[in-house]
């Protein structure tokens, strides 16, 4: 088998007649026509964006103003129960004194105990002699009545608990 070096030629073609007024025209592809859309969507949507934007930033702003003038109102009240505070432990340590104590107690009909009597544990002797001390009136009588919670003191209440 003989392999053959020639050149292969093309077969050629027949030129074209140069187009008449009568022959038709040649085709071609062309592409859509676009169409145009409208930026009504578009716009509206950009309007409704910034109108919820600045909806968020109107409520936040409102939010944190009533949240300051609430903190406000909590740092007086704490300020003033600070203040309430302080001034019932400066009455406490007031009326915790010594002196206030025994000038209550007076008040209410106490008397100073006398010399108390000791008991020698190791031995079982009493040491030292103890006083019966008598009230201002000389009496040995209290004062104060007896507390009464309930207005009929005869019938028993109970404690609460005894599931009637």
């Amino acid at each position: 088998m003989a392999i053959s070096t020639a050149p292969r030629v093309a077969p050629r073609r027949a030129a074209r007649p140069v187009a008449r007024a009568s022959a038709r025209p040649r085709l071609a592809v062309v592409a859509a026509p676009s169409t145009r859309r409208s930026p009504l969507p578009f716009a509206i949507l950009c309007t409704l964006i910034a109108v919820v934007t600045l909806a968020a930033v109107l409520f936040l702003n409102i939010q944190m103003s009533d949240t300051s003038y609430e903190i406000t109102r909590l740092q007086s009240t704490s300020q003033k129960l600070t203040e309430q505070s302080q001034g019932l432990q400066e009455q406490e340590d007031e009326l915790s004194t010594p002196q206030e104590l025994g000038k209550r107690a007076k008040d209410l009909g106490m008397v100073q105990a006398g010399d108390p009597g000791y008991i020698d544990l190791g031995s079982g002797k009493v040491v030292g002699e103890a006083q019966t001390v008598q009230g201002a009136s000389g009496a040995e009588s209290s004062s104060i009545p007896a507390a009464s919670i309930y207005e009929d003191a005869e019938t028993y209440h109970g404690m609460g608990n005894e599931g009637d």
